[in-house]
């Protein structure tokens, strides 16, 4: 994947990330993003209860929950879509103990090139921690072979922004889900594509966390938890040529790539570096919109293209793995505290 120019997102307008810092210092102005496509209906199927179509009559959302009750089954459901006449399939995690009365938070995890919906979910774990924390875990599948995402929207490819618009809705017309609290995380491209969503979809992603990936396709005032390592062979720490097989093209180092974001949340893209521990850097941007810490970046060193804490990785070409930390949880933990902002 080529990168494209950079551009901020703004909750109105877009506008060059250093012009939105200092509007919103001057002004406090909270901007909501215009977001691309709008959601499109689509027939479902799946191993587990069929979704409903969107538009179809739903339940009425109440203060924190549904009534009457969204009930679900709980466990991994097999799903199709159709979105823009392409059927697409993703995996939904419902998590042990769902009621469908209490408002449920949905995670999006978007797996790397050439992989899929069912080993993002194992690889990260994410399901087990769903079932602890009570969760909705939701792991779309790319097109294409090998398997990617459209970030870019290149002409010619499906539109996956329409296809994760259509999902969440899809999705919260069955399922009792938390408006304020939807999330996308990803890994290697599905990184990428999640920018891509906090930039296009910021009235529906709450946060979004990234591993093993960088982007200069766009910047948006959406919080991010990001984790790399510095020797990634396939998406280099300091920037330059990617790996073919991660995608080709050039990126911009890490540690930019994240001040230049944290600057489109008002932070002043000056980080304070802390140690949580001997292999891992956290660098946590001061005087944001909303405090401290609306961009965090994990740096993992000597950490290859791997997710920190995960079971084994499914290509053994990456290198090695951290497991100093644990990416998911604390990821998780991150966009607990990062709810959609009104």
């Amino acid at each position: 994947m080529l990168p494209e120019p950079t551009y901020v997102i703004g909750r109105t307008r877009p506008l060059p990330c250093y012009y939105a810092a200092v509007i919103r210092r001057l002004f406090g102005l909270s901007l909501a993003l215009i977001a691309f496509g709008a959601a499109c209906g689509g027939s479902t199927s799946g191993n587990g209860p069929p979704h409903s179509v969107v538009g179809a009559a739903t339940a009425t959302p109440q203060a924190q929950g549904c009534t009457p009750a969204r009930t679900h089954a709980s466990g991994d459901f097999d799903q199709t879509i159709t979105v823009g006449g392409i059927s697409r399939t993703y995996i939904l995690h419902v998590p042990a103990g769902y009621d469908g009365t209490k408002f449920a938070p949905v995670v999006l995890a978007f797996h790397g090139v050439a992989q899929t919906g069912r080993q993002m979910l194992d690889y990260t774990r994410l399901g087990s921690l769903a079932d602890q924390r009570g969760f909705i875990a939701v792991a779309p599948d790319g097109t294409g072979i090998p398997s990617r995402w459209n970030s870019g929207k290149s002409a010619g490819e499906p539109n996956d922004v329409e296809f994760v618009r259509n999902l969440l809705a899809t999705i919260s017309a069955k399922l009792c889900v938390d408006p304020d609290r939807a999330f996308a995380a990803g890994f290697d491209a599905g990184g990428g594509m999640s920018r891509v969503l906090a930039c296009n979809l910021a009235d529906r992603i709450a946060a979004i966390g990234t591993v093993a990936s960088t982007s200069v396709q766009c910047i948006a005032n959406v919080p991010m938890i990001a984790f790399h390592g510095t020797a990634d062979p396939l998406v280099p720490f300091d920037g330059g040529p990617i790996a073919a097989q991660a995608g080709g093209g050039t990126l911009p180092p890490v540690r930019r790539s994240a001040s230049e974001w944290s600057r489109a949340l008002g932070c002043d893209g000056l980080p304070t570096i802390s140690r949580p521990a001997a292999s891992v850097e956290l660098s946590t941007f001061t005087r944001c919109q909303l405090g401290d810490g609306d961009v965090l970046l994990y740096t993992l060193l000597g950490g290859g293209h791997t997710w920190p804490g995960a079971a084994p990785s499914p290509d053994p070409t990456g290198g090695s793995a951290n497991v100093a930390i644990d990416a998911t949880a604390v990821m998780w933990d991150f966009f607990v505290s990062h709810p959609l902002a009104h």
